[in-house]
């Protein structure tokens, strides 16, 4: 080791739990993420698509003979129906590529400033040829783009507004629910 590396300590650890995700608990976490990123921007592109097309349907009334009008009124219909459809498509085809994962098992390690999320890698995996270690992902709990959201059932920890991780209250006792439930500053209990 060099003279001017920094070792830093492994602190010990508040909790500690394994943990896996079904399907309808990603499926509600991720609705839950759009509700509270996507839902606004998505209702600010309607209402500008519907106030836009709104003027095109009254253009028509006024110049009827005008076809463009009709037409952009159709665009404009079909951009706010599309806004809205792929919220739904992004959700299926997400759903899908997790069915994957599904049996997929993982430790959640919770540090008095960290928390971390390690994937559980069955033996006969490791044992296999093209076998890639998959490093633990850290996070640090005073990040101002971490949110946290607890629901009856788990706890949806939502990272830069781009990345889910899903806390199962079922694979927790509730010392640990209440160590997550302070450490991630959750202060509200979010729909089921």
């Amino acid at each position: 080791m060099e003279e001017n590396e920094i070792v830093k300590a492994e602190s010990p650890s508040l909790c500690q739990f394994e943990f896996n995700v079904t399907i309808p608990e990603e499926d509600d976490a991720f609705r839950t993420f759009q509700r509270r990123y996507v839902f606004k921007r998505n209702v600010i592109k309607s209402v500008g698509f519907g106030l836009l097309g709104i003027g095109f349907l009254v253009s028509s009334f006024i110049y009827p003979d005008q076809v463009m009008n009709y037409i952009l009124f159709g665009v404009c219909a079909a951009a706010v129906a599309m806004i809205w459809y792929n919220n739904v498509k992004i959700r299926r085809s997400l759903m899908d590529a997790l069915k994957m994962l599904e049996d997929d098992r993982y430790i959640f390690t919770l540090f008095d400033d960290r928390f971390k999320i390690e994937t559980i890698v069955p033996e006969e995996e490791r044992n296999a040829e093209d076998f890639e270690e998959i490093p633990p992902q850290e996070f640090e709990l005073d990040d101002p783009l971490l949110d946290a959201v607890e629901k009856n059932d788990k706890f949806v920890v939502i990272v830069k507004k781009a990345t889910i991780y899903v806390l199962p209250k079922r694979c927790m006792n509730d010392e640990q629910m209440k160590l997550v439930r302070e450490k991630l500053k959750i202060n509200e209990t979010v729909g089921k």
